[in-house]
């Protein structure tokens, strides 16, 4: 068995997760989601956010019946690794699994665009890379991380990271 990556339509990943487990509960679905803070009417609410927008991870020994069954609900686009389907890495998902099981929120870093930076919280926990863009009203920081081989830009809260060590 191994982990594969869904192609979804970007809004549809927890409707289609939900799908998945009714139509096919032998296949193990993951979206994994970040807590962030966000100013609200003027205030810093918690919230939760999606680390990865338009995808959901699917846990299943592939074969005919279990691939139809993953592109089979409404909103998935498509398996990842054309033209056959590709297995995530277990080093890469093991992380993945790991991160998905800390939530804490760490406190307020000081950090600067152009900064290289550590994420200490979360679900991409000890992954390093670059501040792209602070929006300190918001309280976020968009990160250049290499996540599966490709760079990805994703947003944090500035309390889910802190500058590397140099």
């Amino acid at each position: 068995m191994n982990w594969y990556v869904l192609h979804v339509l970007t809004g549809e990943e927890l409707n289609v997760q939900k799908r998945l487990a009714r139509t096919a509960p032998h296949i193990r679905t993951l979206v994994p989601r970040r807590k962030l803070m966000e100013r609200r009417q003027g205030s810093m609410k918690e919230v939760s956010r999606l680390l990865f927008p338009g995808y959901v991870f699917a846990y299943t020994l592939l074969d005919n019946e279990s691939y139809y069954k993953m592109i089979g609900p409404d909103g998935v686009i498509e398996v990842l690794g054309r033209p056959d389907p590709a297995a995530v890495p277990f080093k890469e998902m093991a992380h993945v699994l790991k991160w998905c099981e800390d939530s804490q929120l760490i406190g307020v870093s000081k950090v600067h665009d152009g900064d290289r930076i550590t994420v200490i919280d979360g679900p991409l926990k000890s992954m390093e890379g670059q501040i792209v863009r602070v929006d300190r009203r918001k309280g976020r920081a968009r990160v250049r991380l290499t996540l599966f081989g490709e760079p990805k830009e994703i947003d944090f809260g500035i309390e889910m990271i802190e500058q590397a060590p140099e």
